[in-house]
């Protein structure tokens, strides 16, 4: 509880050293101090427990990354042949899918042949049975056509059947095609999984890989922030939010931030808690620095802070 209360007095205290023009007057110059921190710094873990493998040594030795680098590869023998024998069964599926397209094919060919041998013999039937009703042929011929048109029927049932089964075949080769397809992606996924890659173009902090170490999974690799996105913490007083008479510094209020050399930078509230400290009364609150000059400034940098007048 104490901890903000000495940090914000030895603050005051070093920018009387260090600015002494600010120092004659406070009031007016450096109302405030903090120190230089990442904005949105991003933790980079390992999704794969493994063993190191291969490692950017541009990004070891210049502490910088670029959207999509390759930072840390783990051992991806066994993936990458699981990837290999996943992407084989897929295609020994599609051929199983086409074989059962041709098999359709087949089928409707012979569902419309029998159904052709059918309609002759219906015909064929008819005749048979009109010789028959004026005594040409005897019951035998009559009996064997019916019996050839039954067994037409038979066929054409037979046929039909066989369609069907081809059909439902054909769907089952399909869902086993697009299962194999999902294993493909996931063993992908478990490839990709084996390499750290940076998420954008920044600055990384922790990362310390060795070729031969072995990780688990959820070990942190690196950190990694944007130069150009940095912010400043300092603490105000309850009484600096709300002021009646200068109407309170809110968020959106604009501040020069000044460096140990006397450099200055733009800046704005950007965050203002909404908690005070019990016994301090001071409350937490964040300035973003402008983009043009946040590159330059350290990390853990103390720097101070001069609130500008609002603009009416």
């Amino acid at each position: 509880m104490k901890k903000p209360i000495s940090v914000f007095k030895i603050g005051l205290l070093l920018i009387g050293w260090n600015f002494p023009a600010m120092a004659q007057d406070a009031a007016q110059t450096a109302d405030l101090a903090g120190s230089v921190v990442a904005n949105n710094k991003t933790r980079l873990s390992y999704e794969a427990r493994g063993c190191i493998t291969g490692l950017s040594k541009s990004a070891v030795k210049s502490g910088k990354a670029t959207a999509g680098q390759m930072l840390v590869e783990l051992d991806n023998r066994t993936a990458k042949l699981a990837v290999k024998i996943s992407q084989a069964r897929v295609s020994d599926l599609k051929d199983a899918l086409s074989e059962a397209d041709f098999a359709i094919t087949v089928a409707k060919s012979n569902v419309s042949r029998v159904n052709e041998e059918q309609s002759f013999v219906e015909r064929e039937f008819e005749r048979t049975r009109v010789l028959f009703q004026r005594g040409l042929v005897n019951e035998t011929a009559l009996e064997t056509v019916e019996r050839s048109k039954l067994n037409a029927s038979f066929a054409v049932e037979r046929s039909e059947e066989e369609l069907k089964r081809a059909i439902s075949a054909r769907l089952r080769a399909k869902t086993a095609l697009e299962i194999g397809k999902l294993d493909v992606q996931g063993r992908e996924l478990e490839l990709e999984s084996l390499t750290v890659n940076s998420p954008f173009d920044g600055v990384l902090l922790n990362f310390k890989p060795k070729i031969g170490d072995c990780v688990l999974v959820g070990a942190l690799a690196a950190e990694i922030y944007a130069p150009t996105e940095k912010n400043v913490e300092t603490f105000l007083f309850v009484d600096q939010l709300v002021d009646t008479v200068e109407g309170g510094v809110t968020v959106g209020r604009e501040v020069n931030i000044t460096r140990v050399n006397g450099k200055k930078c733009p800046g704005v509230f950007s965050l203002i808690s909404t908690e005070a400290d019990l016994e301090s009364q001071h409350v937490r609150t964040t300035i973003e620095i402008a983009a043009s000059c946040a590159p330059d400034m350290f990390l853990n940098e103390f720097v101070g802070i001069e609130i500008l007048p609002a603009r009416p």
